[in-house]
């Protein structure tokens, strides 16, 4: 056997202390304040797959998550929702914890910020942190929208960084440059909720003496025993240069999150702890929210006499905590939470970072078709080829993972089909036809088969032992490369002992017995990312155990089964196409006005003849534009029109397709066309038009809007093949219908 690389060295000792000793692992705490996608499924798979691994090792591992629930964003955007809150949070709340099931992701606790244990362990914090002078008070510059009246935190500013001179920026973090800001530091700052300038005002704010914590910070980071990926380590260092700045832990009202005991006493206002110090709390209420579940119960069953035999404090004073988080938030944890978890005299989690997802080599893009949420992507494909897909490409290196549906296609159909299902489902099928029974597997016996089963045996113990150590270093990519190497094994030595030629003869039964035993492993080794995968091959061969998470453990692989299988449903389905991308949901061309006369039955409607060129024809369009043209300002007119929308009858008059206008409330427009010939399409930059049928209210649903004379949809201007189309008379913002 092969020494083991430094990395496992260290991985091991990560998971495996003296004793057995508590493990709880987390993913960041998804902000409920809007649908989950694949970007943030990536780290849940990650993680997920982690505490899979754990506990098929016989760790004593959890997976604890929940809900950030507070913050500016969920206050005002509850308000435009005309909710409180507290109602607002609930449903997305309920909706992530459906996506995460869809998704074979396993919380052993999902619990969330706005709830009584984390209110009690922020006031904790906050009391012990003042009590050993870590928190003081200060007065502050803060921003004020006087339009919007009120203050506005971090993220309801946007400007120009100060230092690297990026343009839109918010006020917590440089997205170019990384640096940590304040609002008040932006050039040319705006509110991000009306566009106004905003005005400096002076404030009382709470400050955690970050800066006490700078040397200690610098100790961690250079400790020998550091197991920090070096990304980190580089952004660290280049942050940790000089002296850290204090960091404000207050905001202001309005603002939806757990206000500070005793401030309106102490500064005359009520003030509210900032998101970014109750949130990582929320790892640790988690943690008691699960504890004091499974000590209820325990009391419930009577086997304990009102004694916990759980505490949040064995898991993170005297067990192992493991973060996973994406890059955009490794200042809050690398800085802000370490040093607050030093002052609480805690140690300190073991952190992961990852990068971000990309769609077809470019950041996700609804306007580009490339943003998918949790459920749309559901609807395509299957969650264990996505899980799969991201498995066969992470690692401990924080960098970008591109979602090339190409390549996700290739990786589905050719790898995880054409390899490890094919020999999973080949062998198991042709077992379940042939055999009432297979027979165990015996080394004993002194034939060829035998002796190339040995040396294969052989082969795949070692692959196990290293795809352990890929799993404990985070190497999932190659973790997912020997298992196929297992796989392959196994392939071949079917196809080469040919079992289908001569059933009866007992190398056939030893060959199939011991590719039923090899798939068998491959189920085992496989789980933690394919959970459903290896369930159907556990149930095919009598070894499902519903109540059991893992089914079968790590001290499982052996080539010892034998016993009935029974018939396999099938493992992975085959990816037949990939989703349309670049699509404008409207197919938009030009079209001229041949007659127009009044509607027979409408007061405000015109009945028009349109010709929309040689491919459409001339259609009847009904249009609303009667209080705002002529006949005569509209005959001989070109135009632009919706070809796509579904025919209706508008008051008995068939409307085949729909004229485009602009409405800024107070004047109307039709869009510009002078130089595009009749029935040419006209396209939003980047996107193509839509062939498919949509319905009005579909129609509704989109933005299109009108910027500097032009015809913008998120983001992209409406052209021809000659000119861009350009609308005159109304104010900007004016909506295109």
């Amino acid at each position: 056997m092969k020494k083991v690389s430094d990395n496992a060295q260290k991985a091991k000792k990560k998971v495996q202390g003296k004793g057995k000793s508590k493990i709880a692992v987390t993913s960041a705490l998804i902000y409920a304040n809007g649908d989950m996608h694949i970007g943030h499924l990536l780290e849940y798979i990650q993680t997920d797959i982690f505490v899979r691994f754990l506990k098929l090792i016989g760790k004593e591992a959890v997976y604890i998550g929940a809900s950030d629930m507070h913050g500016t964003p969920i206050e005002v955007n509850a308000r435009k929702a005309g909710v409180t809150p507290e109602k607002f949070v609930e449903k997305y709340w309920k909706e992530h914890q459906e996506d995460y099931k869809n998704y074979l992701i396993h919380f052993d606790n999902y619990h969330k910020t706005h709830s009584p244990e984390n209110k009690e362990l922020a006031e904790h914090f906050f009391t012990e942190l003042k009590r050993k002078n870590l928190i003081y008070l200060k007065e502050i510059d803060v921003i004020y929208c006087e339009k919007c009246q009120r203050s506005l935190p971090d993220r309801y500013v946007k400007g120009t960084c100060y230092l690297c001179g990026a343009a839109d920026q918010y006020g917590d973090i440089c997205e170019s440059c990384g640096s940590a800001l304040k609002g008040t530091d932006l050039l040319k700052p705006h509110c991000v909720l009306c566009g106004t300038a905003p005005v400096i005002k002076q404030s009382q704010h709470y400050f955690f003496k970050l800066s006490a914590f700078t040397s200690k910070l610098k100790k961690w980071l250079n400790a020998k025993d550091s197991d920090l990926q070096p990304e980190l380590k580089n952004w660290l260092s280049g942050w940790l240069k000089k002296e850290l700045d204090d960091w404000c832990i207050s905001r202001d009202a309005p603002y939806f999150g757990f206000e500070i005991p005793g401030s309106k006493e102490e500064t005359g206002e009520t003030k509210y702890f900032y998101v970014w110090l109750d949130a990582p709390i929320g790892y640790i209420s988690s943690t008691k929210n699960y504890c004091d579940k499974q000590n209820g119960k325990d009391q419930e069953k009577g086997n304990r006499k009102g004694i916990n035999k759980c505490a949040w404090e064995d898991y993170w004073k005297h067990g192992e905590i493991h973060h996973f988080i994406g890059k955009d938030i490794s200042y809050f944890h690398f800085l802000f939470w370490p040093a607050m978890l030093m002052a609480m005299e805690i140690p300190l989690p073991k952190l992961t970072v990852h990068g971000f997802i990309t769609v077809d080599g470019q950041k996700m893009s609804k306007s580009r078709g490339t943003f998918f949420t949790a459920k749309d992507f559901l609807k395509l494909y299957s969650p264990e080829a996505l899980r799969f897909y991201y498995a066969s490409h992470l690692d401990r290196k924080v960098v970008d993972i591109d979602l090339n549906f190409t390549d996700f296609k290739a990786v589905i159909n050719n790898v995880l089909v054409g390899n490890l299902g094919n020999f999973c489902y080949r062998t198991l099928t042709f077992a379940e036809a042939n055999y009432p029974v297979v027979g165990k597997y015996s080394s004993s016996e002194k034939n060829a088969e035998n002796k190339t089963a040995k040396i294969l045996t052989k082969t795949a113990q070692d692959l196990f032992e290293k795809i352990k150590n890929n799993y404990l270093e985070l190497d999932y990519k190659t973790a997912v490369k020997n298992i196929l190497q297992i796989a392959d094994l196994g392939n071949v030595h079917f196809q080469k002992s040919e079992p289908w030629k001569n059933k009866d003869a007992p190398e056939s039964k030893a060959a199939v017995a011991w590719c039923v035993n090899l798939t068998r492993n491959l189920a085992i080794l496989v789980s933690p990312i394919l959970p459903e995968f290896s369930r159907k091959i556990y149930g095919a061969l009598g070894e499902e155990n519903k109540k059991n998470e893992t089914n079968l453990n790590w001290e499982d692989l052996s080539f010892d089964w034998n016993g009935k299988v029974k018939k396999i449903s099938m493992l992975v389905e085959k990816i037949e196409k990939l989703p349309e991308k670049n699509k404008f949901p409207l197919k938009l061309v030009v079209g001229q006005i041949e007659a127009v006369k009044a509607h027979p039955q409408a007061d405000n409607l015109y009945l028009m003849k349109v010709d929309l060129g040689s491919d459409l024809g001339k259609k009847q369009v009904v249009a609303g534009l009667k209080k705002y043209f002529s006949e005569k300002q509209l005959l001989g007119r070109k135009a632009v029109f919706c070809v796509n929308l579904k025919p209706a009858k508008l008051r008995g008059e068939l409307s085949e397709a729909m004229i485009l206008a602009a409405d800024d409330g107070c004047k109307v427009a039709l869009l510009d066309v002078d130089k595009t010939a009749i029935g040419e399409a006209v396209k939003f930059e980047g996107l193509e038009n839509s062939a498919k049928e949509i319905t009005f209210e579909e129609f509704l649903k989109l933005t299109i809007e009108v910027k500097t004379k032009h015809v913008f949809y998120a983001g992209k201007k409406l052209v021809s093949e000659v000119e861009a189309v350009l609308v005159e008379k109304v104010r900007d913002g004016a909506k295109v219908r």
